[in-house]
């Protein structure tokens, strides 16, 4: 609340006054924020407003009405069984999952097992020692280019001045 209250005064001199040196910035902003509002109002209100009205009703009558036990109890029946669905609904989503993760692992033992078969076992541990070996280079590469990327961005940081001054820019309205 503290930001809002030091930065309102800033924030109505820009609003209410004609030109400012970052109309250019505003201007767009506030221009895709009622084409946005023109939008909605024209094709989203209308289809949107009986639900809105309905709703507002159905609100208020529950809530000012004054509810009967056998309405508390009927909601609290309903909450019961809604949730043993939603229990029912979770396990058995998670069986379908564990089923499905099980059969890939198996999957994935059979191909290990025709491929050695295959191949031979001397050529599958050969194979396997190869694939280890792309893994680490592939590594090693990562670490060299990251390496080289790290020493060019420092270079570019050299390359800035130091200072806390300000530059004078064109078309900023200074």
């Amino acid at each position: 609340m503290d930001i809002l209250q030091e930065n309102f005064p800033q924030l109505f001199y820009l609003y209410s006054t004609y030109y400012t040196p970052y109309a250019s910035y505003i201007r767009p902003i506030r221009r895709a924020l009622l084409l946005t509002q023109s939008y909605f109002y024209r094709y989203a209100f209308p289809t949107l407003y009986p639900f809105y009205v309905l709703t507002l009703r159905l609100l208020r009558s529950v809530l000012t009405e004054q509810p009967s036990l056998a309405s508390l109890a009927l909601l609290a029946i309903l909450l019961l069984v809604s949730l043993k669905l939603m229990d029912m609904l979770r396990r058995t989503i998670i069986a379908w999952i564990a089923f499905a993760v099980r059969m890939i692992m198996y999957a994935g033992v059979a191909l290990i097992g025709v491929w050695v078969y295959q191949r031979g076992v001397e050529q599958s541990l050969e194979d396997l020692g190869w694939i280890i070996g792309l893994f680490a280079g592939l590594g090693e590469h990562g670490e060299k280019v990251g390496h080289a990327r790290a020493a060019g961005r420092a270079k570019e940081a050299r390359k800035i001045p130091q200072g806390n001054y300000r530059r004078r820019t064109k078309g900023a309205g200074w």
